[in-house]
């Protein structure tokens, strides 16, 4: 076996690992909100409610993001990766026994503090781990996994709800993330990262090696750019994501499996549009105008989507193309963190990224929530048309290096 083969192959192995963990981590964010008509009736929930579990969740998630980053690049990434992955599974899974609104959102916070190892620690593995010459396929192949565990969670969660009861959907799910777990448990020594290699260094050279990176990147004007883009964008995503089945029921009449197919269309065009993405990002340096075009045309399919009186089919199609064009954007995101991270801080600045990505998934589904409980659905696509515009402007602020001293 030549160098570059073993290196695509152990690229392949690590990838392999971290994905698995990474598609269960989006499967688990995306589980609740399928369920939600038959949530409903099971606990007499309004829609703020609902979407006070999926705040709960994610809000956990984003506080405890940062302070998981700063621990990755001390302590390394490896063992955390695995704890974070059994709490959201548990999480998940004790919700199929909760008894009311307060037991839902205390095991959503549980699983909102699993699911807060997941970036951190999947991008301190890939910058130590993988080849710079692949990694933007890298980042893309990270992000399918993700998308492709969104993808699943509705079909996969409604199906088995429909046969055996939501309760039985969520245990099934659950179980599957620790059985991931172990087996990411088993084959650890594969997995690199930064604190890793640090420990190499100061053993090759006898010195100290390169500290972990300080508070000081992260308040740095490239990372707090990029930081408003993730927030900006993630508002949208976590939008459609949270709340498309309920907003196609309310503006088009559409039944339930139609409107998770239509959510099915937009997860699944979004994974494809990842690996797209991986492919330009490596060979283009103009990610900006890449992202304006995919934003300025996602605008105008929401508003399309809110305001047409569109058949079916014509709406799978809108919400397929939004999904494409969101999913292009993704791998040159990551690029661009990465260009500005100095070494050492892999986890914090990742971490901090995914906070703005967690805070501006947090106030949406409550959000949202009211405005459809206030009968604005059709203003609810407004909205999410008008943020898409606004982080176009995030993409056009001046960036350079981030710097910790």
């Amino acid at each position: 076996m030549t160098s570059t083969t073993a290196s695509v192959v152990r690229d392949g192995k690590v990838l392999g690992l971290i994905g698995a963990g990474h598609m269960m981590s989006h499967f688990y964010i995306i589980a609740l909100p399928p369920l939600f008509p038959l949530l409903k009736i099971q606990y007499g929930l309004s829609y703020t409610e609902l979407g006070l579990i999926l705040t709960a969740f994610r809000g956990a998630a984003a506080l405890a993001q940062l302070p998981v980053g700063f621990l990755v690049d001390r302590a390394g990434a490896r063992a955390i990766l695995v704890v974070g992955l059994m709490m959201e599974a548990v999480g998940i899974g004790g919700m199929a026994f909760a008894s009311d609104l307060y037991v839902l959102l205390g095991l959503a916070v549980v699983a909102g503090l699993g699911h807060s190892v997941f970036h951190p620690a999947d991008y301190a593995i890939m910058v130590s781990s993988v080849d710079p010459n692949r990694m933007g396929r890298a980042f893309g192949v990270h992000i399918f996994s993700g998308e492709l565990g969104s993808a699943a969670a509705p079909v996969c969660l409604v199906a088995l709800a429909s046969l055996w009861g939501w309760q039985v959907a969520l245990l099934t799910a659950a179980a599957v993330g620790i059985v991931v777990a172990l087996l990411m448990l088993s084959q650890i020594h594969i997995l690199n990262d930064h604190v890793a290699a640090r420990k190499k260094e100061t053993a090759r050279t006898g010195g100290t090696g390169k500290g972990p990176g300080s508070l000081k990147a992260l308040l740095s004007a490239p990372v707090l750019i990029l930081f408003a883009f993730f927030l900006t964008t993630t508002v949208v995503t976590s939008g459609l994501a949270s709340f498309t089945v309920v907003l196609l029921d309310k503006v088009h009449g559409a039944p339930l499996a139609a409107a998770n197919t239509a959510l099915t269309a937009y997860l699944v065009a979004a994974a494809l549009g990842v690996l797209v993405g991986g492919w330009v990002s490596d060979r283009t340096k103009r990610h900006d105008l890449t992202a304006a075009l995919a934003f300025f045309a996602t605008a105008a399919l929401l508003i399309g989507v809110g305001e047409l009186a569109l058949p079916m089919v014509l709406v799978f199609c809108a919400m397929g193309a939004i999904g494409i064009l969101q999913g292009l954007v993704k791998p040159a995101r990551d690029m661009m963190v990465n260009q500005i991270t100095p070494e050492g801080t892999s986890g914090s600045v990742f971490a901090f990224m995914s906070t703005g990505r967690l805070l501006g998934g947090t106030a949406t589904p409550l959000l949202i929530g009211w405005m459809i409980d206030s009968g604005m659905e059709s203003g609810v696509f407004w909205m999410l048309a008008g943020i898409m515009l606004l982080a176009v402007a995030t993409l056009y602020m001046p960036r350079g290096r981030a710097r910790t001293e």
